[in-house]
């Protein structure tokens, strides 16, 4: 089967954190700065939007066992949002769970993942200022079930791609400005991690772009997403070699996911943030959202939030 890289939802500034929900079979994603959570419909191409009033949304989490509650980071906070996802709203139900980065206030909440265990991971970065982003503002933190919030790495200045291996015992992470990607040795049971290496280096590689969000597949190699790259790679962890890189035809790729029922449909979020007028003009589909057919490979049903709530 040859790959097949289709745009299925429309333009929007700056797409990030693609989450495919298995309960509803239906793909969550965010625009960070127009401060929405959208909800695809693959089957009927329908699409619903949130918008929270608070902040920018950096990502979206279904809460396990749930059709209408959703975990989301919202400028430094972490919130509860109510929203079954069938119809527009401009004021969902937000309940303020915890903050993050207390003692600044020129950051935001950017991804996050929940571990396999459904520990919510996400860290902070500083907010754009004229373009540009200071190095070294932001944290990385863990919660869990009980609001219980860790501090795991700090410095970090884009805190972005996360996934963890199929056995659970290692969990990858990127720091864009870092042109790496990152693994660690996990314990599932605590959520401590320890013993960073380096598994790939993009500038070593002489690959263009920023990495992003990151994905895993069922055979245990990452899918990471290029800002100003235009493609996606993905790499086997255990070696660090590359094994493929996907072109699509816009330069600002955000993240990754995989979806649908059978979950061999990458998802990708694109963005347009920060374009010119002459490069959205010879790239007008920036910040669509695409779909990715014929990889030959499948990726793993992600965790949702396994909030106590």
């Amino acid at each position: 089967m040859s790959v097949k890289v289709e745009k299925v939802a429309p333009a929007i500034e700056l797409g990030e954190g693609p989450h495919w929900d298995v309960k509803t079979n239906k793909l969550y994603y965010v625009d960070i700065n127009a401060q929405k959570i959208l909800r695809l419909d693959p089957v009927t191409g329908n699409i619903t939007s949130a918008y929270l009033k608070d902040g920018p949304v950096g990502v979206v989490i279904p809460v396990e066992g749930t059709t209408d509650k959703l975990v989301v980071g919202c400028g430094r906070d972490v919130v509860l949002v109510t929203w079954d996802g069938e119809n527009d709203t401009t004021s969902p139900p937000v309940k303020k769970l915890l903050s993050l980065d207390t003692d600044r206030t020129d950051t935001r909440i950017n991804d996050g993942k929940c571990d396999p265990a459904g520990r919510f991971w996400l860290g902070t970065m500083a907010l754009e200022v004229n373009d540009a982003i200071e190095p070294d503002r932001g944290t990385f933190y863990a919660v869990d079930q009980d609001l219980n919030l860790r501090k795991i790495i700090s410095p970090v200045s884009i805190s972005n791609g996360l996934a963890w291996s199929l056995q659970n015992d290692v969990m990858y992470y990127i720091d864009s400005m870092s042109y790496q990607i990152w693994a660690y040795d996990y314990n599932h049971k605590d959520g401590a991690i320890n013993n960073k290496r380096v598994i790939f280096d993009l500038k070593k590689n002489n690959i263009n772009g920023l990495p992003d969000g990151m994905t895993i597949d069922a055979d245990g190699n990452l899918w990471v997403a290029l800002f100003n790259g235009g493609a996606v790679i993905q790499i086997d962890p255990k070696n660090g070699k590359l094994l493929r890189k996907v072109e699509l035809p816009v330069d600002r790729i955000t993240s990754v996911a995989f979806g649908d029922p059978q979950f061999d449909t990458l998802y990708v979020t694109t963005a347009h943030v920060g374009m010119t007028a002459e490069e959205k003009k010879s790239k007008p589909n920036s910040g669509s959202l695409y779909a990715i057919k014929g990889l030959g490979v499948k990726g793993c049903p992600p965790t949702n939030f396994k909030y106590s709530y």
